[in-house]
């Protein structure tokens, strides 16, 4: 959980997940299953998406 609070966090700063995935070195696609997964565990969103961006 700690590795995707961190990848979360990179999100939020970056307000992009490819930023955020250049940044902790995994692909995009990677880095939103992590926060889908996260999201999962908490059982709640963190995130807003809306097509390409975050809201």
């Amino acid at each position: 959980m700690l590795r995707q609070i961190k990848y979360f966090q990179a999100v939020v700063r970056h307000n992009s997940f490819s930023e955020a995935a250049y940044e902790c070195n995994i692909s995009q696609s990677a880095i939103s299953q992590q926060i889908q997964a996260l999201e999962r565990e908490l059982g709640f969103l963190l995130l807003e998406r809306k097509n390409a961006s975050l809201n």
